[in-house]
């Protein structure tokens, strides 16, 4: 027989050890989710643990003292495009770590794009909902409660299929001598997450400004429809000093990607390309055209190799 006693609280035999990761950038939040769910005595075995770029998480969970039932990768502009959370976050989902099935739930705390491999999966969408819609959702999760799991994020507004633009009604102004602003080539439709890391990476100091036209053309690069399309990127990327290509698994088959990279050329500019991921195939008509290339995707990596384009040094 069981009794329940007004003022008793009853704590779960074995609370879940809490894992929250997090980049240098995001360490104040961290902190504070960690007290958070510490008062809320979710779990006494609450512990913070911040990551670099190069950190792997399924081995910091592998060598953990305590087997780690609950990881919280805290995800923001600053770390979403770490391996340990754009790579590895989905791994960590499909096995078993030390024996044990590890349950993540990644909290967002900016306007940073998701990593493909967390499309689908449950997200705390800090940014979106607020602290306390948010936080209820994962406190909620990491204990186990009916249906938690569901996906807290507020979702993006659908927008209906953009026309294909017009000629620009106006020129557009060269960049000053002596910038660094490159026109953006990326396959618009699988590479946006990439584009959008580029883009935020483009705010800080020391880093190229990118022109980029984020819409995609609508029609095929070789149709009649395609000539005002061409017009108005071509004026674009005569105004900018270089062209940086991101190359991503289907880049190789784009023919918009190709028409760029050869405008680019035409025009004189200078020309960097940047492969996401080294297995995907690289166009040789960037090796023709004598391109920049990146050692990898990472901040340092594509700024080097866009101050190697400019004349300012030498990759290592």
């Amino acid at each position: 027989m069981h009794f329940d006693f007004p003022g008793v609280v009853h704590r779960p035999e074995n609370p879940p050890h809490v894992f929250v990761a997090n980049s240098f950038q995001d360490r104040e939040f961290a902190r504070k989710l960690v007290a958070a769910l510490r008062r809320d005595r979710v779990s006494p075995y609450t512990e913070l643990g911040e990551m670099t770029s190069g950190d792997s998480l399924l081995r910091r969970l592998s060598s953990s003292t305590r087997p780690v039932d609950c990881v919280v990768p805290v995800v923001s502009v600053a770390s979403a495009a770490h391996n340990w959370v754009g790579r590895e976050l989905v791994e960590l989902m499909r096995r078993e770590i030390n024996r044990r099935r590890v349950r993540a739930y990644p909290a967002k705390v900016d306007n940073c794009t998701l990593p493909p491999s967390l499309w689908g999966h449950f997200v705390a969408d800090f940014n979106g909902l607020g602290w306390n819609q948010a936080y209820d959702g994962i406190k909620a999760a990491i204990q186990g409660k009916p249906g938690a799991e569901a996906m807290v994020f507020r979702q993006p507004a659908a927008r209906p299929a953009p026309a294909p633009p017009p000629p620009p009604t106006r020129e557009v102004a060269p960049a000053p001598a002596g910038t660094k602003q490159v026109y953006l080539s990326y396959d618009r439709e699988n590479d946006g997450y990439y584009k959008d890391v580029l883009v935020n990476w483009s705010k800080m100091p020391g880093f190229a400004q990118f022109w980029v036209d984020a819409e995609s053309p609508g029609v095929t690069v070789d149709s009649v429809q395609a000539e005002p399309v061409k017009l108005a990127l071509a004026k674009r990327m005569a105004a900018a000093s270089g062209l940086l290509c991101l190359v991503g698994a289907e880049s190789h088959e784009s023919g918009w990607t190709e028409w760029e990279i050869r405008k680019a050329d035409e025009l004189g500019k200078r020309i960097i390309a940047v492969r996401i991921d080294r297995d995907f195939p690289f166009p040789g008509l960037l090796s023709d055209v004598g391109a920049t290339c990146a050692l990898s995707f990472t901040f340092e990596g594509i700024r080097r190799a866009i101050d190697e384009a400019y004349g300012e040094g030498a990759l290592d």
